[in-house]
């Protein structure tokens, strides 16, 4: 009879592990130390929910190495989609919530999966309230985990190492440096970029801007421009309903949102004067749903000006300079 019944709990565990890989999990990324950088987007999508998209995130590989800039809500989905079970680094590019919030589940799955040491975060000042607020908010639960798991749950990987920074360079090891350069997010300060340069090509991730002399010379000759976007058309019709209703509030959330992002055609005059040679577009706004018809129309007029390839991101595409 035990034996039987022993046969049973292993018929459970294997159907149970059957059933996950039948859910889409897939092994841990395969990570080339010889290979030169991508990216992968793994949130593309703004604060309004949009199923298919997930909040700021990208992921930057330079080698065998991962990074991520920024965390966004439930970009853990795409990021465990693209089999990425630890992280070298975090940067911030500023502090609105829809670009950190989703930071301690990712230290929570990592920590699940056995990661077991502290990962480093960068971003401008304003990092270390937004971190420990984050971990204290995972007290409990990680007094909880370790009660009940011991040494199997570290307590380390809920606890990064956090570094504040001025624009410069702000990380240059192994090859790899990273320069933080400041953005136009206006009010929003700070607000920053950041510039991955590996194994001679050159990766820029915007954060949030608008259109401006800073991030033109961030983003100078770049191999790929990972940038956030606004399609100013298509709230033409969203802007006349609301004057028309004579909804003040909403005409004026807006106009104020449209304000300090980068409206398209502006986006694309830039990258041609700089020399950008490739474009991926994320955090796209309005958050358009991922079909060929919508992406079409939101890059309307773009080539107009820019002679280089563009991308519209989904989350989880890799992209490559």
């Amino acid at each position: 009879m035990r034996r039987f019944l022993a046969l049973i709990v292993v018929a459970a565990v294997l159907a149970a592990s059957a059933d996950a890989s039948a859910q889409g999990r897939p092994q841990p990324r395969s990570l080339d130390p010889d290979a030169g950088i991508s990216v992968i987007l793994l949130g593309t999508g703004i604060p309004i929910p949009n199923p298919r998209r997930a909040t700021a995130c990208t992921a930057v590989i330079a080698g065998d190495r991962v990074f991520l800039v920024d965390t966004g809500r439930n970009c853990i989905v795409p990021l465990d989609q693209a089999g990425i079970r630890d992280l070298n680094g975090i940067f911030y590019t500023h502090y609105h919530s829809d670009h950190f919030i989703g930071l301690g589940e990712i230290l929570l799955n990592f920590g699940v999966d056995g990661v077991d040491h502290s990962i480093p975060v960068h971003g401008p000042p304003g990092a270390v309230e937004v971190v420990e607020g984050i971990v204290a908010t995972y007290r409990l639960d990680l007094e909880y985990r370790i009660g009940h798991h011991g040494e199997k749950f570290s307590e380390a990987v809920m606890n990064p190492e956090v570094s504040e920074h001025e624009p410069g360079v702000v990380f240059d090891e192994g090859g790899l440096t990273v320069t933080m350069f400041p953005v136009c997010h206006e009010p929003i300060e700070p607000a920053v970029g950041y510039r991955f340069e590996y194994r001679d090509q050159v990766v820029v991730v915007s954060g949030d801007t608008r259109v401006c002399p800073d991030y033109a010379a961030g983003a100078e000759g770049a191999d790929l421009l990972v940038s956030e976007v606004e399609n100013a058309a298509m709230f033409n019709a969203a802007i006349a309903l609301s004057r028309a209703s004579g909804n003040t509030r909403q005409l004026e959330m807006i106009e104020e949102g449209m304000e300090y992002h980068a409206e398209s055609l502006a986006l694309a005059r830039m990258a041609q004067e700089a020399g950008v040679k490739k474009l991926a577009l994320t955090h796209l706004f309005p958050s358009i749903p991922p079909t060929d018809a919508a992406e079409a129309q939101f890059i309307q007029g773009m080539s107009d000006y820019y002679d280089g390839p563009i991308i519209v991101g989904r989350d989880g595409m890799d992209v490559a300079p």
